[in-house]
């Protein structure tokens, strides 16, 4: 008996709209975000310090590493960044909110959280 032959990816037309979503940022379609979590108990009870912080104006979070001399701060920018202090409707209003409009003008949409 052979082998069964492998099918072949049937097209698809497309079941989008072809132009750009129009609650996308700059012209992309992806959108990077980050929200700070706050500190958790054990970290406020043993005093740890903060190595994240984050300039919401500026849309940026710096990483700091390592003590005195050998401090190594990293920055990074994103589409928009929320503070630990961002309550669950202002991340909602500015991130899922505008994709509710598109999907139900028949833009495809993902939220990913991670």
């Amino acid at each position: 008996m052979a082998p069964p032959t492998p099918s072949r990816p049937k097209a698809m037309a497309p079941s989008t709209p072809s132009r750009p979503s129009p609650s996308s940022s700059g012209g992309s379609a992806i959108q990077v975000v980050v929200r700070l979590r706050p500190m958790n108990e054990s970290e406020k009870k043993h005093g740890t310090l903060p190595v994240v912080t984050a300039k919401t104006q500026e849309k940026s979070v710096t990483v700091i590493k390592g003590k005195g001399p050998r401090q190594i701060k990293s920055s990074f920018t994103f589409d928009n960044v929320f503070t630990a202090f961002s309550t669950q409707e202002e991340v909602f209003e500015a991130t899922v909110k505008p994709m509710i409009s598109d999907v139900m003008r028949g833009f495809e949409s993902t939220v990913f959280a991670y």
